[in-house]
């Protein structure tokens, strides 16, 4: 199972887009702590648009699950 994290320096950018390319996997992206309930949550997303997350997003999170891959991207705020 794919488990990669900004924070600790686990995130493989490269590694990151090929999975997405081959996955079939749905994909689903969260924008922000999930406990404090964000508005854009789990929120399905195409292949081209996870591809276009992973390239934007420098404090991003993707964790494989057993029905799909989530992504999930923090603001500077969350980190405070």
């Amino acid at each position: 199972m794919l488990k990669m994290s900004f924070y600790d320096g686990s995130l493989n950018r490269e590694e990151l887009k090929k999975f997405i390319q081959e996955t079939e996997k749905p994909i689903r992206y969260t924008y922000g702590l999930k406990f404090r309930n964000p508005t854009t949550r789990d929120v399905p997303v195409s292949k081209e648009e996870a591809l276009k997350i992973v390239d934007r997003e420098s404090l991003l999170d993707a964790t494989e699950y057993r029905d799909y891959l989530d992504l999930n991207a923090y603001s500077g705020n969350d980190m405070w």
